[in-house]
């Protein structure tokens, strides 16, 4: 399987945190999660491999190049991110949202009658038809993550990168976000997903990493990385784990 993204050796120092010796791969047409405690890495390590922050050492490879050396064009033309919290300074429409997530492929001022359709299938996708001239500011919360969500489809690149998936969202349309991106991953794009929410994570994915205090503790496949031990030294707490009756997936309960 082609690797696209990889993250080697890994480390990173802000204030009493350390992110240290990551190591993470993602291949075409893979669902790849992260779970882990609060304060864990999570949303970090998701910032440092779309270049927002800077490592302190280690390397990041995008297609075979360092992330060091890319461009944003060229990230942006690769990577689609899907952050936790997106405040705009000023009152933009939703479709104005959606497409300033593609701005590295505009070439005219003006939207054309097929971005127009593009939009509006996007906005399809994530059950938000006719909300193209809606304010985003007007918007729930779980209406602007969609809409953030429907920006990263539009965006069109082979890796999206989602933190903290079901963020602002209900169960309903959590599953129905984490369904949108399992359905792409079999026409070859890569997913790239931080997890509160370890069932969701479990029933998706193909491959998690459990992190805890900047560190991974465990990967693998969601059966290996979900187990009785690995959650409770992950989350310093006992919990039940059970399969799926239909599904055959471990699921964590109280």
């Amino acid at each position: 399987m082609k690797k696209i993204l990889e993250v080697k050796n890994l480390s990173f120092d802000y204030e009493n945190f350390n992110l240290k010796n990551i190591n993470l791969t993602i291949e075409k047409g893979k669902f790849i999660g992260i779970i882990g405690p609060n304060g864990s890495g999570k949303s970090t390590t998701l910032k440092l491999v779309t270049k927002l922050l800077k490592p302190k050492s280690g390397k990041i490879l995008l297609f075979g190049k360092n992330l060091e050396n890319c461009t944003r064009t060229y990230i942006a033309s690769k990577i689609s991110f899907v952050r936790q919290e997106f405040n705009p300074v000023f009152e933009f429409k939703v479709k104005d949202i959606i497409e300033l997530g593609a701005l590295h492929r505009k070439k005219s001022f003006f939207t054309s009658i097929e971005n127009q359709q593009k939009i509006k299938n996007c906005l399809d996708m994530v059950e938000l038809s006719g909300y193209e001239d809606r304010y985003f500011s007007t918007l729930s919360g779980g209406e602007q993550r969609r809409v953030l969500i429907a920006r990263s489809l539009y965006q069109e690149t082979p890796i999206i990168i989602v933190d903290e998936l079901a963020a602002h969202l209900d169960i309903s349309h959590a599953v129905q976000i984490v369904e949108i991106l399992k359905k792409l991953t079999k026409k070859g794009k890569s997913i790239l997903s931080a997890f509160h929410n370890i069932n969701i994570a479990s029933k998706y994915c193909d491959y998690i990493y459990a992190l805890k205090d900047g560190q991974i503790l465990f990967e693998g496949a969601p059966k290996d990385v979900i187990t009785i031990e690995n959650i409770k030294k992950l989350y310093n707490k006992d919990f039940h784990i059970i399969n799926h009756p239909k599904y055959n997936y471990p699921i964590v309960t109280v």
